[in-house]
This record gives structure tokens, sequence and C-alpha cells, in this order.
């Protein structure tokens, strides 16, 4: 697993100048003020996790569409509230997955998991994923869903699904809706970048976000350096149609995190591996140099130089507890 994108020394000052698409900001505000209106619609319904110190419930909300998309939380057992929230976005191929075990909750948080819509093919599950004309075709894919149009691409999808579970979660009285902190790793931390700039769009602020190789991040340099993941479905399909390179970056752009990154207000903890070959980590490094736009002080970076794209696992959520532990206290 040789080193094949930027060293660290270069890479701490990495930063592209990557233009954004036209109309990047009301792209955005038009797709939430297409639900501004739209009741989150939560449902929240006990679920045997066959544990005794945690509680889980069955969470569904309105997403996109409307379409119903789904997540466990978890909290300590026999706890009120109002409790500080994570909410976890998860990687490309994942589901919301088997209730059996939850570190945030042990740690006495409320927790999030958020299903991403029609995708699990990688992942055990208990529950069917999200069925909905909306959501995917189960397998591989996304990335090149509506590469013509973004008012049509998946992560126009995933991202609305992911911020209105913030909206939802504000409501709930388990949760102190002034203690929340997102995050995710790879597809999750794209997710979680996109949350932080949409809630700062929409006036949330949150506590704190945890962006562990996120994907989806300077995705022009991405789809030519990557050597596996997601990025390679769109080099295979541009492979056959050549005519359409143009139209699909700027439909990508849309859904980048480095243009998202500029509009994130929240303290950051990124996290980066330099062996990266799904997630190139100059993407990364330009996502977390971008951040807040000079306008946020307290961001954080673990770099991991020999790792590939698991990063740091289990030191990194170790490291993620001791964090939040000063930010909720």
């Amino acid at each position: 697993m040789p080193l094949t994108d930027l060293g660290i020394d270069e890479a701490r000052t990495y930063r592209p100048n990557v233009p954004e698409p036209d109309g990047f900001d009301s792209f955005w505000a038009e797709t939430l003020d297409e639900y501004s209106g739209v009741p989150q619609d939560l449902t929240a319904v006990p679920f045997d996790n066959r544990q005794a110190l945690i509680d889980t419930w069955d969470l569904s909300w309105a997403g996109y569409h409307n379409s119903r998309v789904s997540g466990w939380l978890h909290a300590p057992a026999a706890v009120n509230g109002p409790l500080p929230l994570v909410i976890e976005y998860l990687g490309y191929s994942s589901s919301r997955g088997v209730p059996i075990g939850s570190v945030f909750a042990a740690a006495g948080y409320a927790h999030i998991v958020v299903d991403p819509r029609g995708q699990g093919w990688g992942h055990p599950t208990l529950t069917e994923n999200c069925p909905d004309v909306h959501d995917g075709s189960g397998a591989p894919g996304f990335m090149t869903q509506s590469l013509s149009d973004p008012h049509g691409h998946y992560y126009r999808r995933l991202f609305t699904d992911a911020f209105r579970c913030l909206q939802a979660a504000r409501e709930m009285e388990l949760v102190d809706p002034t203690r929340i902190a997102v995050l995710g790793h790879s597809q999750g931390g794209g997710q979680a970048i996109a949350v932080c700039a949409l809630a700062a769009m929409r006036g949330i602020k949150l506590a704190g976000a945890f962006v562990d190789v996120p994907f989806l991040c300077h995705i022009r340099r991405s789809c030519d350096i990557a050597t596996d993941g997601p990025y390679l479905e769109v080099v295979r399909y541009l492979a056959a149609h050549p005519s359409l390179c143009g139209r699909a970056f700027q439909t990508l752009g849309y859904f980048d995190g480095l243009h998202f990154a500029r509009r994130a207000r929240t303290s950051t903890w990124f996290s980066v591996a330099m062996m990266d070959q799904a997630v190139p980590p100059s993407s990364v490094w330009a996502a977390y140099n971008a951040w807040g736009d000079g306008m946020v002080a307290d961001k954080h970076i673990a770099v991991y130089p020999f790792a590939g794209h698991a990063a740091g696992e289990d030191v990194q959520r170790w490291n993620q507890l001791g964090v939040l532990a000063q930010l909720f206290s």
C-alpha cells in the first residue's frame, strides 16, 4: 500500500482553487426550502436490543420526497434526558445494521445511526433498507445516478435526509438541542460536512463535527487518482461516455465537500489516512484547509501516515470520546 498522493508536508498547505458550480448556494437553499414546511413526521418505536444498559428505538422520519428514512436511536437505559446527541452517518455500502452496541450511549449520550437510503449491500441488517422508488438500486452505482442534472442526483437525496434528521432530532424531548455533534467516516464524513454547511445556512449551531477520511471531497481530483472505491464508478462511466465529462463534474460539484467545508461554522476534528486508496488524502486536506473559510479557529486533524481507508479505527473513536466529554460537559 504505497504512498500515491501528496506527502504530509505538501498536503498540510494544500489549498486548490476549485471553482464552485453556478448557483451553489441557491441550489441548496431551494432544496431546503422545498421541505421547510413539510413535517419531519418523526416516529420512535421501542426496539428490543437484548441489552440491559442501553435502550433502543426504531427511528423513522420523512426525508427527501417524503420517503421514510430509518435509523436507530440509542440512549442509556431508563434515562429521560435531555441528553447530548451524536448523529452518526455511515459509509458507502453500509446500513444501520444490527443494534448490538453503542459506545456513545454507553458514554451517557443519545446516539442516532442514520440509514443511507437504498444502500446496505455490504452489511447485515434486521430490516429492509428504506424501500422506495427514489432510493436507488440497492447495489453500487450511486455516484452516477443523474450525472446530467444535480436536481436528480442521489446525493441530493442523501444530504437532504441527513439534514432533516438533524432538524427532527432537535425537536425530541430526549435531546438537548444545544449539544448535538455530527460524526461520520468516508461517505458519512461527506454527509457530516454537508450537514454542517446546511446547518450554518439555516442558523443552526452544532457543538462539533467529527469527520473521518471524508468521501466526496475535491471530487474531480479524486476521480483522477483514486485506485479503489466508489470514485471508480464515475471513471468507468465516463470512460464509455467521454462527451459527458464536463456536465458530469459540474453536477458532482454541487455535492463536493470542498465547497460545503468553506461554509461550515462549527469546531471540527478530522482524520486523514495518507495511504488511503479509496479517498485520496489530498482531497481530505483540501476540505480540512478550506473548513470555515478562515472563520473557524477550532479545527484539528489526526494524521495516520501509514494507514489505509480504515484510518485510526478504534484509536480514533477513543480520541473522539475524549473530545466529546469536554464538548458536552
